[in-house]
């Protein structure tokens, strides 16, 4: 007996393209299959760690909240300053988590550069939180950022220019003039990336501008909190 095999599916044509989708075709080609082979495999790769990150952030979450109860537990939320999808806030900003370290680099730099103290990092703190995204900071009255830096008395303004001018030269930031002054924008560059290149300058008794054991701190908290990729260490 002779068994007839089954008769191969049709499989419909495909519809016809338009002269755009040809166009298209003809000028976009096709992923290489070993970038989407690659593409793929970052995303395996990617997928576990952020629901790691947020499975290690639950749980630091809840254990501040269980440690809060035995020293405090007469402390409620609304006592304090909470920031999460139950607690929504606003006017908060986000920097850095090695900020203090930076600002604390800085005012070392700035006293072995100019031979006395100048605490421009508060400066470069302020700017910080008035930093609104794409690095970009607009100063709208100096006065205001200067008294929040610290700087008061008759000659803040002229202070807060002077620090600015410290942070620009030991290039943290850039700036340009506007209607608001002479440093109306202002540019908060990568301080990750400005650590790096002042690791290997030195003053002129040959003292290292960040020392080893700064370096090392800065290397040891970026290792911390995630982001060791920023010194490429």
């Amino acid at each position: 007996m002779t068994t007839v095999p089954d008769p191969l599916p049709v499989v419909p044509p495909a519809p016809p393209q338009s002269p755009v989708q040809a166009a298209v075709a003809a000028v976009v080609p096709p992923a290489p299959l070993e970038a989407t082979a690659a593409s793929l495999l970052a995303s395996t790769i990617e997928a576990p760690n952020v629901r790691q990150a947020q499975k290690k952030g639950e749980k630091a979450k809840q254990t501040n909240i269980d440690l809060r109860k035995v020293h405090w537990a007469d402390v409620k939320d609304e006592d304090i300053w909470l920031l999460s999808n139950e607690h929504k806030r606003f006017g908060f900003a986000q920097v850095p988590r090695t900020l203090s370290l930076v600002i604390n680099i800085i005012n070392d730099i700035a006293k072995k550069k100019y031979g006395k103290a100048i605490p421009a990092g508060k400066t470069y703190f302020a700017l910080w939180l008035h930093h609104y995204g794409e690095g970009l900071v607009r100063i709208a009255s100096e006065a205001q950022i200067a008294y929040e830096a610290g700087y008061g008395g008759q000659r803040n303004v002229s202070t807060f220019r002077q620090h600015m001018e410290v942070l620009k030269e030991i290039g943290f930031v850039d700036f340009r003039k506007g209607v608001k002054g002479p440093m109306h924008y202002v540019l908060l560059l990568n301080p990750y990336n400005v650590m790096k290149r002042l690791r290997d300058e030195k003053d002129e008794t040959g003292e290292k501008l960040v020392s080893d054991e700064q370096y090392a701190a800065l290397v040891e908290r970026v290792n911390d909190i995630g982001s060791r990729s920023e010194l490429g260490e």
